[in-house]
C-alpha cells in the first residue's frame, strides 16, 4: 500500500543522521521503534523515555532533531511531550504515535504544534519517511485523519489576512516551501517568512500546520489528499 499522508510543507533534504527520541512507555513498541531507526542509515537514537517528566529533561539535554511520542502517556500525553519540546529553541519537531485513530489525538498533535501524527498500524517505510518528513520540516499527516479535525467550520473568514498572506497560505496549502514561494512570488524569502509568520500570528495557529488547518476550516485553502 502506498503512502497516503499529506506532506505539507517541503524543504530541503538534510544530510547530517537524523537524531531520534523515542518515548514510549510500552517495551515491547518501543523495542521495535528502536529496530527501525537502527537500521536505517539516516536515522540515529538520540534517547528514550517512558515518560513525559523524563521526556521533557531529555529533550533539553541531549536536544535531538525529532521526538516521536505516544498519544497516552502513565503522566500525561504526547501533547504534553510536544509542549516541553517547543519551550526550546530551536525546538525539536515531534511526531505523534498513537494505536488508534482517534480524533482527541489528532486535535492535541495539531493544537500542541506537533509537526505530524501517525498511526501505529503504519508501514516501517512509513514511519522511517515520517520522521525524516518532519526532520526537514515538512507537516505530515494522514489524509483521513486531517480530515477529522478539519470537517467542522469555524466563524472568522479570513481573520484579517492580506491578500498577499492568503497567497502564500494557499501555496504552503499546495505544498510549497519558503524558498519555492519566494521564487513563485518574486519575493525574499526573508520577506515570505515574515508574511509566514504574520499568517500564524492572525490566524491564532502554532504551526504551519495548524494554520493550515485553520485555513481548511475557514474555507481559505484546499489541500488534496494524494491520489
Amino acid at each position: 500500500m502506498g503512502i497516503d499522508w499529506l506532506i505539507c510543507i517541503k524543504l530541503t533534504e538534510m544530510t547530517d543522521a537524523i537524531r531520534v527520541l523515542i518515548v514510549e512507555d510500552h517495551e515491547m513498541v518501543l523495542d521495535g521503534f528502536v529496530a527501525v531507526i537502527d537500521a536505517a542509515d539516516h536515522l540515529q537514537i538520540a534517547g528514550t523515555a517512558a515518560n513525559v517528566s523524563d521526556a521533557a529533561q531529555l529533550i533539553a539535554d541531549v536536544r535531538p532533531d525529532v521526538v516521536i511520542t505516544d498519544f497516552l502517556l502513565p503522566d500525561g500525553s504526547g501533547a504534553d511531550v510536544a509542549e516541553a519540546a517547543n519551550r526550546l529553541s530551536p525546538a525539536p519537531k515531534v511526531l505523534m504515535i498513537t494505536g488508534a485513530d482517534d480524533r482527541r489525538a489528532v486535535e492535541a498533535a495539531v493544537s500542541s504544534g506537533c509537526s505530524g501524527f501517525l498511526s501505529k498500524g503504519r508501514g516501517v517505510d512509513e514511519l522511517i519517511t515520517a520522521i525524516s518528513s518532519v526532520a526537514n520540516g515538512a507537516a505530515v499527516f494522514p489524509a483521513g485523519l486531517l480530515a477529522a479535525v478539519t470537517a467542522a467550520a469555524v466563524e472568522g473568514g479570513s481573520s484579517g489576512l492580506t491578500k498577499r498572506e492568503l497567497e502564500i497560505l494557499r501555496l504552503l496549502g499546495a505544498a510549497k516551501n519558503a524558498d519555492e514561494i519566494s521564487n513563485e512570488l518574486f519575493l525574499s524569502v526573508h520577506t515570505v517568512r515574515n508574511h509566514i509568520r504574520a499568517v500564524l500570528t492572525k490566524l491564532g495557529a502554532r504551526s504551519q500546520l495548524e494554520a493550515l488547518v485553520f485555513g481548511i476550516q475557514r474555507g481559505l485553502v484546499s489541500v488534496a489528499p494524494p491520489q
